[in-house]
């Protein structure tokens, strides 16, 4: 803080302020002036030089409040009003009142000086004479100052500068500053205690700010001590009457002073020295002693160049010794080490002999080879330092194991190439593995597997030490020779069942499961109407060609026959008998089923005789053999997590089974040519097979699958738009009357799906054959209703059409509930719906036909009821009792009896369709329903409007149920 001053600030009268003692008399404008409660306006520096005012606020006895801040360069202007009072512009005009006029104008002395060394700008100084302020500043100054200090003083401060600012004073700067420091200390002692800011937004007094302390004009504070408050507070004063620059940094005035201080030391030492005659005989015995010194330092220098010399002799000696030492000990080890190493490199003859000898035929002689191929390996494989392997007897070992481990790597590989090229052309050979009618099997190769995978340790070996090379060649070789074997059995497995044993229809799409068949009658007439052949199982699709359909859940429960099954353990074999047929769709799940198991049991085989999957050294396949069986061949494996060994195992599996995705495909090719409704059940014997194969390391087949899946999708979509076309089409083609052909079908159709999904509701094949109901469902009823409007009766064309309606909706509706099929649930709610609407509306189209006179009068009267009273009916020109008696004397009871008979036959002839023979009975019970509604409709009205007519129907209802009721007697 550099300053602060205690004011009051002018504002107008409220009960916190009071008025201001003038001592003049009172004018309005006077008393409307009133002072607010004190405050302290406090000027301060930050530590980047920035200078601030604050209005501080009093909150407690021991704290204070920073209430408003301004910048120098806020200021505007400033306004000296009178003693006590002036005025600063900043934000908006601030008018304040000091206690006395000496604090004010020392706060405005030291505020002018503030703003001329930080503005470049003063602001607007108005009444403010300056000069008088400065001489009233002095005077107060000086007079506060003690007379001993001011007689010290060299010289008086003089008021010659018309900017107010102090001259610079006589005499040495040091004696200068103690007469200031002297002076502001004796003001501070007369004074009372200062307030003392604390840090932050509140200044706490170091203790009571008494009358006396607030009028004693601008004070510097501090925390702790009052000198250290008054030098900072006149700090810049000094600065300024001593010459010094007051924007110098402290380092800088801080080295003058110094320089001054040691000078001035410098001055007294040398005037104490030249004022005493001592001094000489002192400074001459100093020299004397100096050169004694001088001659004792140069004796001890050189004994010291002598014992730094022996020392040096004496560490030599020393080093040569421990050189000596480390060297023997060096050799010594050195020594050792290599009479180990010798040891480690050197590998029995026994060993050479058994890798170069020893057969490859038996189980012990194997097992001895693997112990000497893992020693061998051992030290081929053993990791060596630089300097180490450069060694010429390593080198020379080294060269020597090389050959003899080369030797047998060929040795190994000729011997397991020439073992399968022949295993492989006796199987080849094999007569018992040749396939006919009722044998179709996949043999698979089970005898080499059994034979080779003894020799999985030594491939293993191979596969360490020559990857590229040998172990390549011989996992082609395997692949190649099996891939003979593989593709000659599928190429016998699917022609023998393709051409055997699958069944084949006489014209292809000529099944009772295509809607555009004409095998099944979808188009031949019968009496009229379009009517086809029941099929009612599958085996009478064609007199010729017997067959069944199997879940393709039970295809794993097949066995041999007639074969020697113990020999082929791996066989897999279709069950069917010689002249058996089965569908496309059985044979290719069976098929699938096998091929997809033999695939998955050579995947892997590969991967257990060539260590493919799994991270392993000859010496731990030693110490833990991994235990085999074929057994295990068969079971699901999880994904490996070498990418590399995977990728590889997926080229072999390519190359081994490259025929396996053409003889699929050829198989659902020529299915789907000749009944392509069957491309549905192999879809979903793929997306089993999927399921099974899911979440496995069998990557080839779940590619294969996958692809087969597209096709057979695109198949599916192309079959049901065949379908779509088909419905299409029959419009046209398709007499209007009975039961349309696509609606005799599809019940069929949707029942075959659900039994080939047999349940499976979580595969994508459900999804698509709801779908495909969807499309086919929508199309049928849209062509049921364009066939129904273009229908054509030869006695009422209206009613014609809901025949058609009537018919093929209760066909529809009565097929779907009788299969069950959830998801035709909706569609089988709407086909009831607009059965039973048709059904309604044709009953009361005959009916009204055949009364068509009284329900006219009737219907008139009951429109004059619903707008006039009931009584008034028999008063109306057209509805009176005259025309009453006329209307039901025209419908005597034989009559009735006559149009009764006469519609049954007409009913009878609308209703004729074998496939609908129970809806003539219902239309008929419909008719007679309507008839007895209507007669009591008819009595009802003539007891309410013609109560005096003494009129009744003609024929009673007693008579009416006899007429109907013969009728059904003689019709059955």
């Amino acid at each position: 803080m550099l300053t602060y001053i205690k004011i009051y600030e002018e504002e107008k009268a409220n009960k916190d302020t009071k008025i201001l003692p003038t001592g003049k008399k009172d004018s309005g404008a006077e008393r409307a002036k009133m002072l607010s409660k004190p405050r302290y306006l406090c000027m301060t520096v930050k530590a980047n030089g920035k200078v601030r005012l604050h209005k501080v606020k009093k909150t407690s006895a021991t704290s204070f409040h920073i209430g408003r801040t301004w910048h120098l360069d806020e200021i505007k202007s400033i306004e000296n009003v009178d003693g006590r009072r002036w005025t600063v512009v900043i934000n908006r005009p601030y008018a304040w009142v000091a206690d006395t006029s000496e604090l004010k104008n020392d706060f405005l002395m030291m505020l002018l000086k503030v703003l001329r060394s930080n503005l470049k700008k003063l602001p607007a100084l108005i009444n403010i004479d300056e000069p008088a302020i400065t001489t009233q500043f002095n005077v107060t100054r000086e007079a506060n100052t003690p007379m001993s200090s001011r007689i010290s003083r060299a010289a008086p401060i003089s008021n010659n500068n018309s900017s107010g600012s102090l001259s610079t004073p006589t005499g040495s700067f040091v004696q200068d500053f103690e007469n200031r420091l002297s002076i502001q200390t004796e003001r501070m002692k007369r004074s009372a205690a200062p307030l003392t800011p604390s840090l932050g937004s509140t200044i706490a007094p170091a203790g009571g700010a008494g009358p006396m302390g607030e009028r004693n004009g601008a004070k510097f504070m501090d925390e702790t001590d009052p000198l250290d408050e008054v030098a900072l507070m006149n700090l810049e004063e000094l600065l300024y009457d001593m010459d010094l620059a007051s924007s110098e940094d402290g380092v800088a005035l801080e080295t003058r002073l110094m320089k001054e201080l040691n000078s001035l030391e410098m001055a007294n030492i040398y005037s104490i020295i030249e004022s005493d005659d001592r001094i000489k005989d002192v400074m001459a015995e100093l020299d004397k002693g100096i050169e004694e010194l001088d001659d004792m330092d140069s004796w001890l220098s050189l004994y010291r160049q002598e014992l730094d010399s022996m020392g040096d002799d004496i560490r030599q000696i020393e080093s040569q010794n421990r050189g000596l030492q480390v060297q023997t000990s060096n050799q010594a080890s050195l020594l050792r080490e290599l009479e180990n190493l010798l040891f480690s490199i050197t590998i029995p003859d026994r060993v050479i002999e058994t890798l170069k000898k020893e057969s490859l035929e038996w189980e012990s002689g194997i097992r001895k080879i693997e112990e000497a191929a893992a020693e061998i390996q051992g030290v081929l494989l053993a990791k060596y330092d630089e300097d180490v392997a450069g060694m010429s007897a390593v080198r020379g070992r080294m060269e020597l194991y090389n050959f003899h481990c080369e030797s047998f790597a060929g040795r190994l590989a000729d011997f397991l190439k020439n073992k399968l090229q022949t295993q492989t052309d006796q199987l080849l050979g094999d007569k018992q593995r040749t396939l006919s009618k009722g044998y179709v099997v996949m043999f698979g190769y089970e005898p080499i597997e059994s034979y080779f995978i003894a020799y999985r340790g030594l491939i293993l070996w191979l596969k360490e030490m020559d990857p590229t090379r040998r172990f390549t060649e011989l996992q082609m070789h395997l692949v190649n020779n099996l891939n003979r074997l593989v593709r000659k059995e599928l190429k016998e497995f699917f022609n023998i069942l393709y051409t055997h044993h699958v069944a084949k229809l006489e014209k292809p799409d000529d099944s009772e499961f295509v809607f555009g068949s004409t095998h099944h009658g979808g188009l031949i007439s019968r009496g009229g109407t379009a009517i086809r052949e029941s099929l009612s199982s599958p085996s009478d699709l064609t007199g010729r060609i017997p067959w069944r359909k199997r879940s393709t859940r039970d295809i794993h429960e097949m066995t041999t026959r007639d074969r020697n099954s113990t020999l082929y353990e791996s066989s897999r074999r279709i069950d069917v008998g010689p002249e058996e047929k089965l569908a496309v769709d059985d044979a290719f799940a069976q098929a699938l089923t096998i091929v997809t198991a033999v695939a998955a049991r050579g995947q892997n085989y590969m991967s257990d005789l060539f260590t493919l999957t799994k991270m392993m050294s000859l010496k731990m396949f030693l110490n833990d053999t991994p235990p085999f069986s074929l057994q295990e061949l068969d079971t699901k494996r999880k994904p490996a997590m070498d990418v590399k060994s995977s990728k590889r195992l997926t080229q072999l599996m390519g190359i081994l089974f490259d025929g396996l995705s053409v003889e699929l495909n050829n198989l659902a090719d020529n299915g789907f040519k000749n009944e392509s409704v069957q491309c549905v059940g192999m879809l979903i014997s793929v997306e089993r097979v999927q399921k099974q194969f899911a979440d496995s390391d069998q990557a080839f087949l779940i590619t294969m699958l996958t692809q087969l899946h597209t096709k057979l999708v695109g198949m599916f979509e192309k079959y049901v738009e065949e379908q779509l076309k088909f419905i299409e089409e029959a419009r046209n083609k398709t007499k209007r009357k009975g039961v349309l052909p696509f609606m005799r079908i599809f019940p069929r159709f949707a029942e075959k799906m659900e039994a080939l999904l047999d349940g499976d509701n979580d595969i994508e094949a459900r999804k698509m054959i709801t779908s495909a109901y969807d499309k086919l469902v929508r199309v049928m009823f849209e062509s049921t209703e364009a066939v129904a409007k273009e229908t054509v009766d030869s006695d009422d064309k209206e009613q014609g059409s809901h025949v058609v309606n009537i018919e093929n909706m209760h066909h529809f509706y009565s097929e779907i509930r009788q299969r069950k099929i959830p998801n035709l649930e909706n569609y089988m709610k709407y086909a009831k719906s607009s059965y039973e609407s048709h059904l309604e509306t044709y009953v009361r189209g005959v009916v009204r036909k055949t009364l068509l006179k009284l329900l006219d009068f009737f219907d008139g009267v009951e429109g004059l009821v619903k707008a006039k009273a009931s009584e008034d009916v028999a008063f109306h020109l057209t509805y009176n009792k005259q025309a009453l008696k006329k209307v039901v004397a025209s419908y005597p009871a034989a009559t009735i009896r006559k149009d009764l008979a006469h519609l049954y036959k007409k009913v009878e002839k609308h209703f004729s369709s074998e496939e609908e023979e129970g809806l003539l009975q219902v239309a008929w019970r419909g008719i007679q329903e309507e008839f007895i509604r209507q007669h009591e409709r008819f009595s009802r009205l003539i007891n309410e409007c013609y109560p005096d007519a003494g009129v009744q129907m003609e024929f009673s209802m007693n008579e009416l149920l006899g007429f109907f009721s013969d009728i059904a007697k003689s019709h059955h």
